[in-house]
């Protein structure tokens, strides 16, 4: 585990740079693999009952194509500006510091020390694409026997059944390519 002492941080400021073992992070989700560690580079600064954490996270993340299943590794550059609000235990804190539409950038934090892998975790999180892609043009799977159409055509396109539902659309094309 990462971790910053409160005590430890300067008024100025408190400048990190390091390399986050990937072990620590994970899991990031179902597939998804960090193959490398990632790099770090935080600036922490006290600001009145906040500490102010400015940065940027860069890694590596190894997932499968979100059309063809291929492996793919893509890089992450996640910029970051989040405030870090100290939560005491009691019930009457935890209500008065209920999220509003502008705290998307406040994470909360117990203790006398800043956790930084769970704020590396979810800034890797924030980043990752949702449908990547092995490259632009990615043509996937074939829908009828899984062949991946990246490697060549799979033969069956011909001989698939047709949609009758798809009939009407089918004829419209037909006459606005005629």
């Amino acid at each position: 585990m990462v971790a910053v002492r409160l005590s430890d941080i300067p008024t100025e400021g408190l400048l990190l740079e390091y390399k986050h073992d990937p072990g620590l992070l994970e899991p990031l989700g179902e597939g998804v693999r960090l193959p490398d560690p990632v790099d770090v580079r935080l600036t922490i600064t006290p600001d009145e009952d906040r500490y102010l954490i400015q940065g940027e996270v860069r890694g590596r993340v190894r997932m499968e194509c979100g059309r063809c299943l291929a492996p793919v590794t893509l890089p992450i550059v996640a910029p970051c500006a989040i405030n870090a609000v100290p939560l005491s235990g009691d019930a009457a804190d935890a209500e008065r510091r209920e999220l509003g539409r502008g705290d998307l950038d406040v994470t909360f934090f117990t203790g006398p020390a800043l956790n930084l892998d769970d704020l590396v975790r979810e800034q890797l999180l924030l980043n990752i694409p949702m449908r990547p892609l092995c490259r632009e043009g990615c043509l996937g799977l074939c829908p009828s026997c899984r062949k991946n159409r990246n490697e060549g055509p799979c033969g069956c396109q011909e001989s698939a059944p047709a949609d009758p539902r798809l009939e009407g659309l089918r004829k419209l094309n037909n006459r606005t390519s005629a």
